[in-house]
């Protein structure tokens, strides 16, 4: 799930147990994440179409409304974080990091050189022409290490983020072993470590040490300890005031570190949905004619509408204008659709088939092991051996 790269379509529902909220029966499509997941991509869509593009192009006419709210990604990298605690601990950690980087890596590099290219031609125009340089480091996702490379889209900012989190937590789990995730207050203490931390290293960190944390975007683990703190809410290990504790902590840190009141607010809105979808029922209340089919739809390319919509978005809207006319609404509307029409592309063209491929191989070399493993098991106990589905 980015956030981005999870797909949090299929997840158990949950139903009232007392104090706590019990997951049910699986393999029912959870409306509620789809929700969730499309509100935080059009409020990055929105807000870079009405907010950052008028500060990038300032000759722009005015859009029908400002959305100033930084709050879309941070939620999007919430959801990540309860997805990776969902996932990591069915699967060896090697395999589940392989397929992290299979399912975000290769949009994420074609996404970086059609907007390079579109940002040359761009720049014929007046606008500020990228280098070689640039390319280079943003496929290599060096942007936060080398003061020379310019992001080619801003929005790229969660990728070195995901991809260290989700390299520290396949190394911890395979150091430690699964049993970290059994043990009684080992992880509700790195979700403390995860929202303190990050503040610490926004007002302290000097040196090397704030280059690797400017590098990975390390001021921003309170996202993931949040995360990390609904999903031990969900499986009963921490208390319902427990978890508002971290989510308040969590929410202060992103107030302090990035000094932004509404951001902050619309996040601390974001956490009580999220916290709604991982303890409550699904929202069968918005199972509407084929709203629920739209919103999957919309929630299944949002990962190749976020690394789509903002450079790009800003070409369309000054093509709009200059060439067409079109400002206001039907601007706003066409960014919009633009977004989705791309992402879906990405998405359709490039996510999918380009994960299949890489995990191709991978997959059947699992099912060999595991049927291996299987014969030996029914061979030395003399009981028919259970079959064992890698999870997917």
């Amino acid at each position: 799930m980015t956030i981005l790269d999870e797909r949090p379509s299929r997840v158990r529902s949950a139903e009232p147990t007392g104090r706590l909220l019990r997951p049910a029966a699986s393999g029912e499509r959870r409306l509620s994440w789809d929700v969730i997941r499309v509100l935080a991509v059009l409020s990055v869509v929105v807000q870079h179409a009405t907010f950052t593009a008028q500060g990038v192009m300032p000759w722009l006419a005015p859009p029908p409304f400002i959305w100033s709210v930084e709050a879309g990604a941070n939620t999007l990298m919430v959801v990540s974080a309860f997805f990776i605690c969902v996932t990591v601990a069915k699967r060896r950690p090697g395999r589940w990091w392989y397929q992290r980087i299979a399912r975000l890596l290769p949009a994420y590099l074609v996404a970086v050189v059609i907007t390079y290219g579109a940002t040359l031609l761009a720049a014929d125009y007046g606008y500020w022409r990228p280098g070689v340089r640039d390319l280079v480091g943003n496929l290599l996702l060096v942007q936060g290490f080398d003061p020379d490379v310019t992001y080619m889209d801003h929005s790229y900012w969660t990728l070195p983020l995901q991809l260290g989190v989700f390299s520290l937590v396949a190394l911890t789990v395979g150091l430690l072993g699964r049993d970290l995730w059994r043990r009684p207050g080992a992880l509700p203490l790195l979700a403390w470590f995860g929202v303190t931390v990050p503040v610490l290293l926004a007002t302290l960190a000097t040196g090397w040490l704030k280059v690797l944390s400017d590098g990975l975007v390390m001021w921003r683990w309170q996202l993931f300890a949040i995360g990390l703190a609904m999903w031990l809410a969900s499986t009963r290990r921490i208390s319902l005031t427990h978890l508002a504790a971290l989510t308040a902590t969590g929410v202060l840190a992103e107030a302090v570190i990035t000094p932004d009141t509404d951001s902050a607010i619309v996040l601390a809105v974001a956490c009580l949905l999220i916290a709604a979808a991982t303890l409550g029922p699904d929202w069968h209340f918005l199972r509407i004619g084929p709203l629920p089919r739209i919103v999957g739809w919309m929630a299944g390319v949002s990962y190749g509408v976020y690394l789509m919509n903002q450079q790009i978005g800003y070409f369309f809207a000054w093509l709009a204008q200059d060439y067409a006319g079109v400002t206001g609404w039907g601007r706003l509307l066409g960014v919009l659709g633009l977004a989705f029409l791309l992402g879906w592309l990405l998405t359709r063209c490039v996510e999918r088939p380009a994960f299949r491929v890489l995990t191709r191989r991978r997959d059947r070399q699992d099912r060999g092991n595991d049927r291996a493993a299987s014969s030996s098991s029914s061979f030395s106990s003399g009981a028919p051996a259970e079959m064992r589905t890698p999870a997917g």
